[in-house]
């Protein structure tokens, strides 16, 4: 039973730090680890990243940086690979990764996607008074018609739990950059605990409830947006 998730952002070929955030997370004996796709495009090794993404059976969503390398299109962008850069394995891995992936837990289900549902480059944000509302009628629809109790998605770099009357959107943050960070979603606890990552050390960051929504806001859809929220952190 899936009482124990292990979740990884977006890689960016970070395959170093992916090495580290899967033996990490299996020693803190996770029952399925998850990915939110964007293995494509960074400083690091892409095959060795799908290989330990192929070889630990992490659940992977796919990501627009995947789509793009697959078809050729963007591959002006900083640290871009190409097509010859791919190993078949790593060609066969990335597809084979679905948009949308689905995993049971003991009291609902997780679906795991990199941008909006189906839509790998839409966001959803709730708006603060420096940044803009980010709304999507597609998730609104689903919200509305029996959601699953949480989605895990990545995309922005930016961890962060938006909460919803049924739902919990949880953004998975990336391996990238000075702020990357992999976390645990442990159901039977009741908790999503936060680690910092880095070339040579993993963290303790914070907690956070599934449940105790008390002292966070909670919007009934994205249309619910109204720009007044301080966003919900782990560290």
């Amino acid at each position: 039973m899936n009482n124990r998730i292990g979740i990884i952002g977006d890689v960016h070929s970070e395959n170093l730090r992916l090495e580290r955030a899967i033996d990490f997370l299996i020693k803190n004996q996770v029952d399925l680890l998850i990915c939110t796709g964007d293995i494509a495009d960074g400083r690091g090794d892409i095959n060795k990243s799908c290989e330990l993404l192929r070889t630990h059976c992490v659940v992977c969503a796919r990501g627009n940086h995947d789509r793009w390398l697959l078809n050729n299109q963007a591959r002006d962008i900083p640290d871009a690979h190409c097509r010859n850069d791919l190993t078949q394995e790593t060609i066969s891995f990335l597809e084979g990764l679905a948009v949308q992936e689905r995993v049971e837990l003991p009291d609902g289900e997780l679906l795991l996607c990199h941008g909006v549902l189906d839509r790998d480059m839409d966001k959803i944000w709730p708006g603060t008074d420096k940044t803009r509302i980010e709304r999507s009628k597609a998730l609104d629809e689903l919200l509305l018609n029996g959601p699953p109790r949480i989605i895990v998605n990545g995309h922005m770099h930016y961890r962060t739990l938006i909460d919803f009357m049924d739902c919990i959107v949880i953004n998975a943050g990336s391996l990238k950059g000075d702020h990357a960070a992999i976390s645990i979603l442990d159901i039977r606890a009741d908790l999503m605990i936060g680690y910092s990552i880095k070339d040579d050390s993993i963290e303790q960051l914070g907690k956070a409830s599934l449940s105790n929504k008390l002292e966070r806001k909670v919007w009934a859809n994205t249309q619910d947006f109204d720009g007044d929220w301080v966003p919900i952190t782990l560290n």
